[in-house]
């Protein structure tokens, strides 16, 4: 039978006390399959499903919590910055103020999860879980802007598909040899930064519009698109995972695997948007 803990001290018992609960909590999280993306918040203590991890203190944050100034955080590269100001900014509107539906996204989250075929690919791998989390900052934008209409502004309206294809063809790139006839336009966005900065890509400005030859594989369409947009392509020749460049397409807010045996064709709409993920799968 374990003994049970006790601390050296009156001043650190209700800390150690504290640390020891997070740490069971944590491995308890760690044995449950999928749901080990729930964290709970090391800043709040309030459980994420898709939590952010700061590569400066090594912490474990919600959304609301993931910014360098929001959680303090103690490794972040040296900045003059008064205290005065820090208290103000962290006494002030709170991401969880502006999106009081935030329990309710979380379970609808979950829900999203839990309903992916897990057969299709490897839920810990970093490619599929960093485009999972720019998708979901990609949606609390979009809610934010939605939020704007309450004080006169109005959202930007989805353009139609022919429009869309109007506009990749405006600024598309890909090899003269392939005939207009027998192309196939798309916008591919590269999500090539850390967990920390995500939030700072912006879709319209970085996208890219392409074409590739209908009759192409996934395989052969990837590494067009790397030498069209001068993507560093190690793909076929290295055996490191972490090098290799993944396709993803997203449907419903849920990112899918493009095999590389995969005729585009048949995966592939005109108009569609395409993300280029570094990483293991």
């Amino acid at each position: 039978m374990s003994s049970t803990y006790r601390p050296k001290n009156d001043q650190g018992s209700e800390t150690s006390t504290h640390l020891l609960f997070m740490s069971r909590i944590e491995r308890a999280h760690d044995e449950q399959g999928i749901m080990n993306l729930g964290k709970n918040c090391t800043f709040c203590n309030r459980l994420d499903f898709l939590p952010f991890h700061c590569e400066f203190c090594k912490g474990t944050f919600c959304a609301a919590h993931r910014t360098l100034e929001v959680h303090k955080c103690i490794g972040r590269p040296q900045k003059k910055a008064s205290s005065v100001g820090s208290d103000k900014f962290q006494n002030g509107p709170t991401a969880a103020s502006l999106f009081p539906d935030r329990e309710k996204r979380q379970k609808a989250l979950e829900a999203l999860l839990k309903s992916v075929d897990l057969g299709n690919w490897n839920t810990n791998s970093t490619p599929m879980m960093k485009l999972t989390k720019f998708l979901h900052l990609q949606k609390l934008k979009r809610e934010s802007k939605k939020s704007m209409a309450i004080f006169g502004r109005s959202a930007n309206k989805t353009p139609s598909l022919t429009a869309e294809i109007a506009q990749i063809k405006k600024s598309a790139k890909g090899p003269n040899s392939v005939s207009i006839q027998d192309r196939i336009y798309f916008w591919v966005l590269f999500v090539n930064r850390n967990e920390e900065d995500m939030d700072k890509i912006s879709v319209e400005k970085e996208r890219k519009g392409v074409w590739v030859l209908k009759q192409w594989s996934i395989g052969r369409a990837l590494d067009s698109i790397a030498e069209t947009l001068s993507i560093i392509n190690k793909n076929n020749n290295t055996q490191q995972s972490e090098e290799r460049l993944n396709l993803f397409k997203v449907e419903k807010d849920v990112p899918a695997l493009l095999g590389a045996s995969t005729k585009i064709s048949g995966t592939v709409m005109n108009g569609a948007t395409l993300y280029l993920v570094k990483g293991p799968m």
